[in-house]
């Protein structure tokens, strides 16, 4: 699980400097689908779903 400062500077990473969801994993040594998870959500004061 990433910290929320780790998940800021992703979401900077992709919003404000343009890198790609590849570049941005790589850089933060964690999967694409971790980062794209972290890009799509907008509220983070919900839960996130636990899965069955």
């Amino acid at each position: 699980m990433l910290t929320m400062t780790q998940i800021d500077y992703i979401r900077k990473a992709f919003f404000e400097e343009g890198l790609n969801i590849s570049q941005i994993a790589k850089t933060f040594s964690c999967d694409r689908k971790t980062v794209r998870k972290y890009l799509a959500i907008e509220d983070f004061n919900q839960p996130f779903p636990k899965a069955k």
